[in-house]
This record gives structure tokens, sequence and C-alpha cells, in this order.
């Protein structure tokens, strides 16, 4: 199903569209369309609903924010403190209390992660090179 809409274009914009519709033979609208799905940001939807809200943010950060983002690591003293309560959990019961930290550094860490990949998302689309995701566990 499609939808018709209707927009004003610069003239410069409309030639240009009018040539690379042209030069590859496929009508106007379709250029645009495909134009529109790689430039439009990725749906939030697609981001679990538990993290919407703290990804949300990134679509309103300017380039150095973004950059930024793909550069946040994970401490690494939460990180051993998570390694060290997944090893507690697999030899006996953890407490109740060491269950909700384990949940609150897994939820802190899959942000972390949701948050960088986003970022570079969003500067690959517009059109800048993310910097390579690292794996690193401090912060710098």
């Amino acid at each position: 199903m499609t939808q018709a809409i209707t927009i004003e274009l610069p003239d410069g914009l409309y030639t240009q569209l009018e040539k690379t519709a042209a030069l590859s033979r496929q009508p106007i609208d379709k250029i645009i369309a495909q134009s529109l799905a790689h430039s439009l940001p990725p749906v939030l939807q697609d981001i679990p609903p538990q993290y919407q809200a703290d990804v949300f943010p990134l679509l309103e950060m300017d380039l150095a924010g973004l950059l930024a983002e793909t550069e946040r690591n994970f401490p690494s003293d939460k990180w051993e403190e998570y390694e060290s309560l997944l090893d507690k959990k697999k030899q006996t019961a953890l407490s109740s209390a060491e269950v909700a930290r384990l949940d609150s550094l897994r939820y802190e860490a899959d942000l972390l992660t949701l948050r960088k990949g986003y970022a570079a998302v969003l500067l690959k689309r517009r059109g800048y090179q993310a910097p390579p995701l690292t794996g690193k566990r401090t912060v710098q």
C-alpha cells in the first residue's frame, strides 16, 4: 500500500531528482522513496520498549554527541561485578539483592550497547563514518 503526499521542493533539488530519475530510468517517486528509506533514522519501535526512552534522545544529538556515545564503555568495576554475580549464580542461588543488582547491571550494559549501536547507525545515516565499536570495558 502506498500513500500520496504533496511536497514543495527547491528548483535545484527537483532538477537533481529529474536527472537522477532519467539516468536511472526510474520514476521520480521511486527515487524519492528510496532516498527517504536510506535517510530516515531507524524506527525506535525496533528497540525493546524498556530502552526506548533512553535511546530516543540520540535522535537529537549532534555529531560530537553521537561520536562521544560510540566511544562510551562499560566501567571495568561494574563489568567485574557483573561477571562475579554471573559466576556465583552458576554455583548457588543469588540473594534477592544480588538478583536485583545483576538485573540492574545487565540493563545498564544492554542500554550502553543499544545506545552505541544506535549512535553508529545515526552517524552512518548522516553521512559520517562512525569509529568501530570496541569491546573495551573501561571508561576513557
